[in-house]
């Protein structure tokens, strides 16, 4: 089995259509390929050429590796999308999706070439998702929660002209939340549990700053909805990512 496919994003679209298969999955975003009938059949033909000469396709059908990684990229198994920026000043963006069933895993990166497929070992989902940023050291601090209805009445205050007055926590994340950010984005983890049901967990949020790296995230305290916000690298960010995924298999 080849470990890496490349797929040109009118390919990617052609082959979806060949095989019945919604390959614009989040955070996927593939422009039409063309704006008649006619214009597209030639763009299909000139894309399976393109395919048979690189090896990936024979006699208008995709190899079977092909076939396979976008048989579960476009899968609802267990998944994590990723979408951000990884340069806030040139619009850099990060496009991935990531999806693992018990046996084999694929991971989808939108690159200047089209759709990067890679192969990888199904529980080295959350470390390849975390190894999609650019390493980063850890925020300063340690992780603080605010209930959601704190945040709440600071957001009234401030809208009506009166200082904030609340506790600390609010003030602790208001100020990580203000710090300049150069690289920004989320992950989503959904999938299929272990009942049929599905499930998505509340989006994990990431941002670097001069000060380091933070995650935020909506979860549950003593005090009902909580924001969550806590320094992160890569590491920690793969060890959220397991969590979330395990939630979601064990339903």
């Amino acid at each position: 089995m080849v470990d890496t496919i490349t797929l040109s994003l009118p390919a990617l679209d052609v082959l979806g259509e060949h095989l019945r298969l919604d390959v614009r999955r989040y955070p996927f975003e593939i422009p039409a390929i063309a704006d008649t009938p006619a214009e597209r059949g030639d763009v299909v033909r000139r894309v399976w050429s393109e395919l048979e000469t690189a090896g990936l396709a024979v006699d208008g059908r995709p190899e079977p590796e092909v076939a396979d990684a976008l048989y579960l990229i476009s899968s609802s198994e267990c998944s994590i999308a990723a979408a951000g920026l990884l340069d806030v000043r040139n619009g850099q963006r990060m496009a991935a999706r990531a999806v693992a069933t018990g046996e084999v895993g694929v991971a989808g990166v939108i690159t200047g070439r089209g759709l990067q497929l890679d192969f990888m070992a199904p529980e080295t989902l959350p470390e390849v998702c975390a190894r999609l940023l650019p390493p980063a050291p850890p925020g300063s601090g340690r992780e603080t929660g605010v209930p959601l209805r704190l945040l709440r009445d600071s957001e009234h205050r401030s809208a009506g002209g009166v200082a904030s007055a609340g506790a600390e926590s609010p003030s602790d994340v208001e100020e990580i939340t203000r710090l300049h950010k150069y690289r920004l984005g989320h992950f989503v983890v959904a999938g299929t549990g272990e009942d049929g049901s599905r499930f998505r967990m509340p989006t994990l949020t990431w941002f670097d700053t001069d000060r380091g790296r933070y995650t935020m995230c909506y979860g549950r305290s003593e005090e009902g909805e909580t924001l969550f916000c806590a320094p992160a690298d890569q590491q920690g960010i793969a060890a959220r990512l397991g969590e979330q995924l395990r939630s979601v298999r064990e339903g």
